[in-house]
């Protein structure tokens, strides 16, 4: 028993010994990195790692961080700062208070680690690749310099996505970096390359399979808008009605149903509006169309006040409030208003329906409008898209499907939607009569049909449509006729050949006049020109005025004589023909009988009802029966319409209505707003005369 208490007290002192040898280690290896000896200083920190962790890795950590030692080595320092901190919590505290001296605290540790951090850093810094700030980050989330590496590390890898700018770059950016700075923009460029690379074809089919596959993706409204222009860009009612009808979950759906509607219109009509509305009951714009039933017999009638128009109702009531310089009557649903001197066009709801871009806007034909801006010309539709830029000096009527545009230099074809029709360059053109035009070239004038084949030559000095067959032909200052056959029917040989009126045509030769029928014949005897002959002289509702010793008279189409040779002058009339006998004028009956006796200085008859007369320097109205219903005691008459006259007495305006004098000589202007409403303009204002009413219209604010 005494010989194993022996054992047990050397065993102590054994240990005490080897420990206090360890923990000399310390003390000594901080001795040496004192006075900078790295070699002892390593061996006693190395020795002292086993039982002395925390302390003997700071030194060594020390000793590796820095550069002024043959044992330099950042990975090393920074394996050992790891180990010393990670280890300070076993460390005994009587320990921690004899070896603070040599730096060795929490704070000590903390502040070498931050040290070595920054030296990583620089590292990181110039090798500047994405791998080296990446493990820098990894490994150092404590270091001043984390933050600085995360920005160079998502710029170079975002950079480098944007060197590749493809889908899937942007893609591995995000799904690595979700936090970074540049996530959103990736996310952003990640769609906008996946739309590029799965719609790069640009066909239709990419763009409807990116949204049947994406039907999420930022780039969907792109796509649509892509998919809707593509669809109705033929502008005609088969494309829309294609894209209304197949594309309900378009996000452009709802615009489609109102451009559609907008197209469906191109004949205006209640008919058509109430037509659309039963074919289509699915539209998206039923409320629009709902109005535009219930407002089309709505009277619209502009005013002034302050100096600017609005429009009112018949009773009077402001409907659209006055803001501008201009409003017209509404055509075909659309009205046009000035604003800064530029025209657009109003729907009936107020709406500007093509905006203020114009500087004159055509009647609409065909759901068509001829613009100008800048003195130049060009093509929209009543949507308000542009069909033709306005760069041409001249556009024709629309007619028979094409329009003829020209440049400076050149006239050409092309559709109602501006599509070119004729690609061939001439010097004039004109408008398509029964599928033809008289077009000119180099060579000369000539008839061509649609598609571009000649049917008669150019080769002519001129061409004129005689009726759909014959046209005349010049030679030199003669005229002649041919057929579409170019088969010569008369030679040049006429000073003057007019259009066929009931299957004759006036020509002139040698200051008489006679008629060729369609084969080419010489139908009546020759009679004397006269002033206006070429008017007045056409065959119009089956009789002709000719002239014979310098007296006038009527023939039929037969060339006999329907009233006798024998007045000093005839004028044109359907039902009734005025007529001058011993300088004054009366009127006669399509059967010669005198209706009123000459007895007017001048008379022209209006409305086959009527006759504007004059007396010396006054003017009147008169019916058919010689009754004055106008006395002769204006400077001047002109009719209205109906049975409605402005009169004149050299400053003021008044109407006569039924032979009554219903509105006073008070307005600066009168004129006809449509077949209900006469237009009676003042000086800074504007009001009506209701024709069916009967009553004077005024805004309402100014009658109460």
């Amino acid at each position: 028993m005494k010989n194993y208490q022996v054992f047990l007290v050397l065993i102590c002192a054994l240990f005490f010994n080897v420990n206090n040898s360890y923990a000399s280690r310390i003390k000594k290896g901080n001795k040496a990195l004192i006075v900078y000896d790295y070699f002892k200083a390593k061996k006693h920190f190395s020795k002292g790692v086993k039982y002395n962790p925390s302390p003997a890795s700071f030194g060594l950590a020390t000793i590796y961080s820095r550069n002024d030692n043959p044992f330099f080595n950042l990975d090393s320092a920074y394996r050992y700062i790891l180990l010393s901190d990670s280890t300070w919590i076993l460390a005994k505290e009587r320990k921690k208070e004899k070896w603070k001296t040599y730096g060795w605290t929490k704070s000590g540790i903390d502040s070498l680690r931050q040290i070595i951090s920054s030296q990583l850093f620089l590292n990181a810094k110039k090798k500047n690749t994405v791998v080296r700030y990446t493990t820098f980050i990894e490994r150092n989330p404590w270091a001043n310099e984390y933050q600085q590496a995360v920005h160079s590390r998502d710029s170079l890898a975002f950079f480098e996505a944007v060197a590749k700018n493809d889908a899937n770059s942007y893609k591995n950016f995000v799904e690595s970096y979700p936090e970074s700075e540049y996530a959103e923009l990736a996310k952003q460029n990640y769609h906008n390359s996946q739309f590029q690379e799965l719609t790069g074809d640009g066909t239709l089919k990419s763009y409807q399979k990116f949204v049947e596959s994406y039907p999420d993706s930022p780039q969907r409204t792109e796509a649509d808008s892509v998919i809707f222009k593509m669809v109705t860009a033929p502008n005609t009612f088969e494309a829309y009605q294609d894209f209304v009808l197949n594309n309900s979950q378009n996000t452009f759906i709802k615009r489609g149903w109102e451009e559609f509607y907008q197209i469906y219109l191109f004949d205006y009509s209640k008919a058509r509006m109430l037509s659309f509305k039963k074919n289509y009951p699915q539209a998206l714009n039923l409320d629009e169309i709902e109005s535009d039933i219930a407002l089309f017999n709505k009277q619209f009638l502009p005013f002034i006040k302050n100096g600017f128009y609005g429009l009112m109702d018949e009773n009077g009531a402001v409907i659209i409030e006055e803001k501008y310089q201009f409003i017209g009557s509404f055509d075909k649903g659309l009205a046009q208003f000035i604003v800064n001197d530029q025209i657009g066009l109003l729907n009936k709801r107020g709406e500007v329906q093509i905006p203020t871009t114009y500087d004159a806007v055509s009647e609409i034909t065909f759901g068509r409008l001829i613009v100008e801006k800048n003195d130049y010309f060009g093509l929209i539709d009543r949507k308000g898209k542009t069909l033709l830029e306005c760069k041409y000096m001249d556009i024709g009527d629309l007619s028979e499907g094409a329009i003829y545009l020209s440049t400076d230099t050149e006239y050409n074809y092309v559709d109602y939607n501006g599509n070119q029709l004729i690609v061939n360059d001439y010097y004039n053109a004109s408008d398509f009569n029964n599928t033809l035009a008289i077009v000119e070239t180099e060579e000369g004038v000539g008839v061509i049909n649609k598609d571009v084949t000649y049917i008669i030559q150019g080769y002519y000095d001129n061409l004129k449509w005689l009726n759909d067959s014959l046209l005349s032909f010049k030679d030199g200052n003669k005229y002649g006729v041919i057929s579409l056959n170019q088969d010569t029917l008369v030679p040049a040989k006429f000073d003057f050949i007019g259009e066929f009126y009931n299957g004759l045509s006036l020509v002139s030769i040698n200051d008489t006049v006679s008629y060729l029928n369609t084969s080419g014949e010489l139908a009546t005897a020759f009679f004397e020109t006269y002033p206006n002959f070429k008017s007045k002289g056409e065959f119009v509702n089956g009789y002709a005025i000719v002239a014979k010793d310098d007296m006038y008279g009527r023939i039929n189409a037969s060339g006999d004589v329907v009233t006798d040779i024998k007045y000093e002058n005839l004028g044109a009339g359907s039902k009734f023909i005025p007529f001058e006998k011993e300088e004054f004028w009366g009127v006669l009956s399509l059967t010669n009988k005198v209706l009123v006796s000459p007895q007017y200085d001048a008379l022209d008859i209006v409305n086959d009802r009527f006759a504007i007369t004059k007396l010396e320097d006054s003017m009147g109205v008169i019916n058919m029966d010689g009754m004055v219903l106008i006395p002769n005691s204006y400077k001047s008459v002109e009719h209205i319409v109906d049975n409605s006259f402005s009169i004149f007495d050299g400053e003021n305006y008044g109407l006569f209505v039924d032979a009554t004098l219903v509105i006073p000589l008070s307005y600066k202007r009168i004129s006809v707003l449509n077949e209900r409403f006469v237009s009676l303009m003042g000086e800074l204002s504007i009001e009506y005369y209701d024709l069916e009413k009967k009553q004077l219209v005024k805004l309402q604010e100014e009658s109460e």
